[in-house]
């Protein structure tokens, strides 16, 4: 099983290099549960499980490109890890950009993301 460093540092550089369906793939748990704050756009606040995880990702970003993606950390604490995510998303059908910041933090059991949890405004 790999330390969580070394799943805390892959992880974040498969997102830098915009390999976010990898990523996932590779390190979340069958069970995941990931959680926003409510009432993002037509995307559930919660789900559970990896399916459910990769179509709230979908409808959370539908219509939309990420540009200027830029990560801080990993910042790494017990089976925990944080990454500051600063972005601009791009409305496909207007072209309009706005910046977008997220505190991401991950939960590490068994060597998988069991949890991820997404804090912004």
């Amino acid at each position: 099983m790999q330390a969580i460093d070394v799943i805390a540092s892959d992880f974040a550089a498969m997102l830098r290099a915009g390999e976010f369906a990898a990523a996932a793939d590779r390190y979340w748990a069958p069970g995941i549960a990931s959680i926003d704050p409510p009432a993002f756009g037509d995307a559930p606040a919660s789900v559970s499980g990896k399916r459910a995880a990769l179509a709230k990702c979908a409808a959370r970003f539908a219509g939309q490109r990420i540009d200027d993606l830029a990560i801080d950390g990993p910042f790494i604490t017990g089976n925990q890890f944080a990454l500051f995510v600063d972005m601009v998303l791009v409305d496909l059908a207007s072209g309009t950009r706005r910046p977008f910041s997220e505190i991401a933090l991950f939960t590490v059991r068994d060597g998988k993301i069991a949890e991820e949890r997404y804090f912004y405004d």
